[in-house]
C-alpha cells in the first residue's frame, strides 16, 4: 500500500457569509491510497474554527502514513490511532473506497445500506442584507427546503424577507454559534411563528449547558457541538437533532456509528458537509441515506464545475458515479 496526499484550493462561485466570517474558498486535502492497480480516494476540509488547517492536516496524514503502508494499521484500528478530525476523515474514506474496489463491490454493499437514486437536499441562503436575501430567495422557488444562515445584523428582517417570497417552503436556520441564550430565547418564538422547524447551533459549543434555560419554542440541532458518539450524552435533552459531518466524525466509519447511536437515543438525524469536491460529497451521500434533513448543496456553489462531482439539480442530489468514489 502506498499513500499520497496533496492540498487543493476549491473556490466558490460567489463569496458566502456565515456568522464567523465570509468564505470565498478553502483549502482541502486529498488522499490517495494505492494497492497494486487499485486506488481509493478521500478528501477533507480542515477548518480553523476547529483548530485545524490544511498544512497541519497534511502533516498528520504524512506522520501516520507509514503505519498504514506497513500494515500495522487498517481502517478499523485507525479509529483509535487518530482523533475524530479531518485528517482521519480523508484516510478513512480513502480506505472505504479502496476496500470496496478490492472486494469488487460497491460502498452500498460494503455498508449494507440501500442506494437511493436521488435524495432531497436543501439550498442555503448565506448572510446578506434583507433586500438581497429576498431577491435570492425568489430564485429558489423550486427548492424543497431552505437553510437560512443567521448571526448577522438583521436576522429577523432576513427571515421576513425569505417568507415574503417563499411563504410555505420548509425552512430552518443556522446560527453557527452566533447567538447568546438571551438572543435565542428572544428570537425563537418569532422563528416559530414564521414556521421555522429547527435552529442549528445557536450557541457556542462550550455553552451547551446553558440550553437548560432555553424556552424550547423551536427544536435545536447540534452542529459544532456534535463530533462523535462521545458527545451524545452531553447533548441529550438539549438538542433534538444532530448534524453529522465527516470532517467532525473523522470519517464514514464513525459517521455511520454516530447515526446508529444517535437514532437509538432518540435524536433526529441531519447530514451536512464542509466545502469539498465530489470525493467528499459522495461518502456524505451515503450518510444522507439515513437522514431526515440533508444539507449537501455544495455542488451548487463551487466555482469549478469539475469540483462538483455529484450532481445537485436544485431539488435533489443524484447518486454519485462509481468512478467518483465507492
Amino acid at each position: 500500500m502506498k499513500i499520497s496526499v496533496r492540498k487543493k484550493y476549491i473556490a466558490l462561485a460567489q463569496p458566502f457569509r456565515v456568522a464567523f466570517g465570509t468564505i470565498s474558498g478553502l483549502d482541502v486535502v486529498e488522499v490517495e491510497v494505492r494497492d497494486g492497480n487499485r486506488m481509493g480516494r478521500g478528501e477533507c476540509c480542515p477548518m480553523g474554527i476547529y483548530g485545524q488547517s490544511a498544512d497541519t492536516t497534511l502533516a498528520e496524514i504524512e506522520a501516520i502514513a507509514p503505519r498504514l503502508e506497513s500494515g500495522e494499521l487498517d481502517r478499523l484500528s485507525l479509529q483509535q490511532a487518530m482523533p475524530a478530525q479531518s485528517a482521519r476523515n480523508a484516510l478513512d474514506c480513502a480506505l472505504w473506497d479502496l476496500e470496496a474496489k478490492a472486494a469488487g463491490r460497491t460502498i452500498w454493499d460494503a455498508s449494507g445500506l440501500v442506494a437511493p437514486d436521488t435524495i432531497s437536499s436543501d439550498v442555503t441562503i448565506g448572510i446578506m442584507p434583507p433586500t438581497e436575501t429576498a431577491n435570492f430567495a425568489a430564485t429558489l422557488r423550486d427548492a424543497p427546503m431552505i437553510k437560512l444562515k443567521l448571526g448577522g445584523e438583521a436576522d429577523l428582517e432576513c427571515l421576513a424577507a425569505v417568507r415574503s417570497v417563499l411563504p410555505d417552503v420548509p425552512l430552518f436556520v443556522d446560527v453557527n454559534a452566533g447567538w447568546t441564550l438571551d438572543r435565542l430565547n428572544e428570537a425563537a418564538p418569532r422563528l416559530a411563528d414564521a414556521g421555522v422547524f429547527m435552529i442549528e447551533q445557536p450557541l457556542p459549543p462550550g455553552q451547551d449547558l446553558q440550553l437548560d434555560g432555553y424556552n424550547r419554542a423551536v427544536p435545536l440541532c447540534a452542529d459544532e457541538s456534535c463530533h462523535d458518539r462521545s458527545d451524545l450524552c452531553r447533548l441529550a435533552g438539549r438538542y433534538d437533532y444532530v448534524n453529522i459531518k465527516l470532517d467532525k466524525t473523522g470519517g464514514l466509519t464513525e459517521a455511520l456509528a454516530l447515526a446508529e447511536a444517535a437514532r437509538a437515543q432518540g435524536f433526529r438525524l441531519m447530514v451536512g458537509c464542509m466545502l469539498g469536491s465530489g470525493i467528499a460529497i459522495a461518502p456524505a451521500f451515503v450518510v444522507a441515506s439515513l437522514c431526515e434533513v440533508v444539507d449537501l448543496d455544495v455542488p451548487l456553489i463551487v466555482k469549478n464545475p469539475a469540483d462538483a462531482g455529484v450532481r445537485h439539480d436544485g431539488r435533489r442530489l443524484h447518486r454519485f458515479a462509481a468512478e467518483v468514489w465507492g
